[in-house]
């Protein structure tokens, strides 16, 4: 079982009061509340925002030792392609990365000592996790680990865009295909259907997002909410 630390203590930012029927102000004088150290979130409900992002973010000690993951990294691991979790809480690089493994340790070491950022390439020719280890805010010894996405957009997101610009399933369908590389003629043939029946999707999926080239379609889904899609799995 993983140890456990607190997230955060946080204290609840002032309420900024204003007459009824005055605009609320944009600006305060001094300091906005944009400008506020956060606050009105326990340790629970920071957990609870973890683990609902499509991000893997994972807290861990210099040595590697895991700390705290949330479900997006917890799935990562259990996958154990490139990133995988020792019984006794320890990260280790998959056989396949450990050319990786100097830098990794440094990386560690540079968060959690000198505070220092730094972004590793992990991969075993086949495939490849972008991996962040910075510093965690100002506690000693503890470091931040974000894994870069597999995808290029959640599909819970994609859905939900699906459901913003009234799409329909094989629209949707062609544009899950598209965000994660395929060609048209690839989609055609793994749905198929007439390479022109696919290009008529293609062009009505692009008026309804609004996007003159499939660049552009491709730009609008980097830009969604990293929103989990993956079921929650049990503690490491």
């Amino acid at each position: 079982m993983l140890d456990s630390i607190s997230l955060r203590e946080v204290a609840a930012p002032a309420a900024i009061h204003h007459r009824p029927g005055q605009a609320a102000p944009t600006a305060s004088v001094g300091r906005s509340w944009c400008d506020r150290e956060p606050g009105g979130v326990d340790d629970v409900g920071l957990t609870e925002i973890l683990e609902e992002l499509d991000t893997g973010v994972m807290v861990c000690d210099e040595e590697g030792r895991l700390k705290i993951a949330n479900n997006a990294a917890r799935h990562e691991l259990r996958r154990g392609r490139l990133l995988a979790v020792q019984a006794s809480g320890l990260l280790q690089l998959s056989e396949g990365a450990q050319a990786a493994q100097a830098k990794w340790r440094s990386a560690l070491h540079a968060a959690t000592a000198a505070r220092h950022r730094q972004m590793l390439a992990l991969s075993d020719g086949r495939q490849r996790l972008m991996v962040s280890v910075m510093p965690l805010g100002q506690r000693v010894g503890l470091a931040l680990v974000m894994l870069g996405r597999r995808q290029l957009a959640p599909e819970l997101a994609v859905e939900m865009l699906g459901g913003i610009y009234e799409l329909t399933s094989a629209e949707q369908r062609v544009l899950v295909g598209l965000l994660a590389g395929e060609r048209v003629e690839t989609i055609a043939g793994q749905r198929g259907v007439m390479l022109s029946t696919l290009r008529t999707q293609v062009h009505s999926l692009r008026e309804k997002l609004g996007a003159s080239r499939l660049e552009d379609v491709v730009r609008l889904a980097a830009c969604l909410p990293p929103m989990s899609s993956v079921l929650r799995s049990a503690p490491l």
